[in-house]
């Protein structure tokens, strides 16, 4: 079961039904299931009905007037305990049912977001190396390019004649 201070499990509030096992709504071994056993498994409203109807029955029966103290005492206990309002069992199934769904799509929906963040990431991953190789590519060209280079000095050279003679002009 769970512990103290943790949230509820779904195996907390849901016990499986076994193959084999009478179906929770099925009214034939109803009044058998919790009258032979001592079973952990919640009542269910019918279980619950049959029982406060069983128990009304007796104390209205003419024949069994006779009841003792202590089986009058047992009978309003019975009576007391079937009139407490208590969840349904099958809207708590129906619940679990719910929240298991929820749970596995939440799970889907965390699954696929990490994975669109994975593929965001190697895409930066993929620009940043292609940023890197293009920067590489174009030094490459700068420093293996002598003719450019040379044409670069030679354009230099004209630009600080011509400056050079546009000074003496204007001295």
């Amino acid at each position: 079961m769970s512990r103290v201070g943790s949230p509820l499990a779904l195996d907390d509030i849901v016990h499986p039904v076994l193959p084999g096992s009478p179906a929770p709504h099925s009214t034939e071994h109803t009044h058998m299931r919790t009258a032979n056993s001592a079973s952990q498994q919640p009542i269910h409203d019918s279980d619950r009905s049959h029982m406060r109807n069983t128990v009304t029955d007796m104390l209205n029966d003419d024949k069994n007037s006779q009841l003792t103290p202590r089986e009058k005492q047992l009978t309003d206990m019975v009576i007391r305990l079937t009139d407490a309002p208590t969840q349904d069992t099958d809207q708590l199934i129906r619940q679990a049912d719910i929240i298991a769904a929820l749970t596995f799509h939440r799970d889907l929906l965390q699954h696929q977001a990490e994975e669109q963040r994975l593929r965001w990431a190697s895409e930066r991953d993929g620009w940043v190396r292609m940023a890197e190789a293009l920067i590489a590519q174009q030094s490459k060209h700068r420093t293996t390019n002598p003719e450019r280079e040379d044409e670069m000095e030679r354009l230099n050279a004209s630009l600080e004649s011509e400056n050079k003679t546009l000074r003496q002009k204007v001295s």
